[in-house]
């Protein structure tokens, strides 16, 4: 729903937390979004456009307080488009998130993510192929951390293993060589050199298999190793943030595909100039698995917001993201530029206004219209609370 949260003057809009029982609060809201979509297939020619009405309830549960707590997300995400029902779906996001900190030195968290999502036509693996609805997928993603050290101590220590497995539900006779399982795990070190910064090792492994090998391809079954080093800041009145650097090397189990080593980056920082505007910088490069062709896409993704109070109920949003891939394995190379504007107007406290208007531009350097389009999309979002 956006880059940002918002920051002053939130407490014109502020969801109200019921006491279900002692130590459990739930917190609902719900999104209604009306809009315009000028091109759903993705494409520079055969552009189909619809207006639309989409509905987001989302439910939140939490257990307990800071030192253990468990947090219960549930979203779901339904699009209703009137002049292209094919173009419709419906989507499940569940999130589990749990923190438990034995004493000041030990602490856990766990995450699980199910996703029951969708690949809008035009997109994803269907990037080249004509669907005539979103290809569906489910995915689940399970993730533990293990830290040892006080926050004010010196250094910590930690460890972490993952899970991601995906999984497609139609289009199976394409889809069925995209199913894939993804084990993970790392070992982080932080080192503190001042009041508020550390310095940070992050090292991680990636084993990523593939269900089926398509008939005539080889194998898309690879490692992944990163190293990365760089600087944490902890979280001030005006910033936070963490940007580190450092080296990915991805190897592929079958020698014909091109193996891969270079420069990675993974930076997040947040800046609040003033207490009513805040400014949010999201950047990383890494490699990444293609839907459709090639061996691996080499992609850098800038992220930048920046939302602005000007007065107590009155607000601006603006989210700026380019990405650059380059395609090894296959001749191309994209650039894809997103510009999203809004305005907020917090008009109860139970009772949120958003219209809205984005614009997405996708270059290729092969000319197929499939990879050389753009796309307008404007509405009003409306989000409510008790």
């Amino acid at each position: 729903m956006g880059l940002l949260a918002a920051t002053a003057g939130a407490e014109e809009f502020e969801p109200a937390r019921l006491d279900l029982a002692e130590g459990v609060r739930f917190q609902p809201t719900m999104g209604l979004e009306y809009g315009y979509d000028d091109n759903l297939t993705h494409n520079g020619e055969d552009k189909v456009d619809s207006q639309y009405l989409r509905l987001v309830p989302e439910l939140k549960f939490v257990w307990g307080k800071r030192i253990s707590h468990l947090k219960l997300d549930y979203l779901l995400d339904y699009a209703s488009y009137f002049d292209s029902s094919d173009d419709n779906y419906l989507d499940h996001d569940v999130d589990l998130i749990g923190h438990h900190e034995f004493t000041a030195r030990h602490r856990i968290d766990g995450t699980y993510e199910y996703l029951k999502g969708h690949q809008a036509r035009g997109t994803g693996i269907a990037e080249f192929e004509d669907t005539d609805k979103p290809v569906k997928y489910t995915s689940h993603d399970l993730y533990g951390a293990y830290e040892f050290g006080a926050e004010t101590a010196r250094m910590q220590l930690g460890a972490n293993l993952g899970y991601y497995q995906l999984g497609y539900d139609n289009f199976r006779e394409r889809s069925q060589y995209r199913d894939y399982d993804d084990f993970r795990f790392g070992a982080t070190l932080k080192w503190r050199l001042g009041a508020r910064t550390k310095l940070l090792l992050d090292l991680s492994e990636s084993d990523i298999s593939y269900d089926k090998v398509e008939p005539g391809e080889l194998s898309r079954d690879s490692n992944v190793s990163r190293g990365l080093v760089g600087l944490i800041w902890e979280a001030t009145a005006k910033s936070e943030g963490r940007a580190a650097f450092g080296i990915e090397d991805k190897r592929f189990d079958d020698s014909g595909r091109e193996d891969f080593t270079g420069f990675a980056w993974d930076v997040a920082f947040t800046w609040r100039p003033l207490t009513y505007s805040t400014l949010e910088l999201v950047s990383a490069r890494e490699t990444k698995d293609p839907f459709t062709n090639g061996d691996y896409v080499e992609e850098s993704r800038y992220d930048l917001g920046w939302e602005h109070y000007w007065s107590e109920r009155w607000a601006t949003h603006v989210e700026l993201r380019y990405a650059d891939k380059d395609y090894t394995g296959d001749d191309r190379a994209d650039e894809v530029t997103r510009i999203r504007l809004g305005v907020i107007y917090e008009f109860r406290r139970w009772m949120k206004l958003e219209p809205f208007f984005s614009y997405r531009d996708n270059s290729s350097t092969r000319d197929d219209p499939e990879l050389n389009y753009d796309k307008n999309q404007y509405g009003l979002q409306i989000t409510l609370a008790l």
